[in-house]
């Protein structure tokens, strides 16, 4: 992967956390997730959801079941930037 394609995976991973940061219940099924980063320009497919939101699982920032993720605590310090994780962007200031 390029370093293009690395930046816009980590963009993407944190508007997912971003969405969850808003949403009722902070939690979102998949397709929910898609149509939200959709309209901050990142057209992607469910699989690419559902990979990115097992990848956020594994980093321990987001629950994922059953197509529905939901935002941990150490999620929402990602992203507003009270925490990093490499592989998620971090926020310019001003940015939640």
């Amino acid at each position: 992967m390029n370093t293009a394609e690395q930046m816009v995976e980590r963009d993407r991973r944190r508007a997912i956390l971003v969405v969850l940061v808003m949403a009722p219940a902070y939690m979102m099924p998949a397709r929910g997730l898609r149509e939200q980063i959709g309209l901050v320009g990142y057209t992607v497919s469910l699989d690419r959801v559902a990979t990115d939101c097992a990848w956020l699982a594994e980093q321990g920032l987001v629950e994922w079941k059953n197509d529905v993720a939901t935002l941990t605590d150490r999620g929402s310090d990602v992203a507003t930037g009270r925490a990093q994780v490499p592989g998620v962007k971090r926020p310019e200031p001003g940015q939640l």
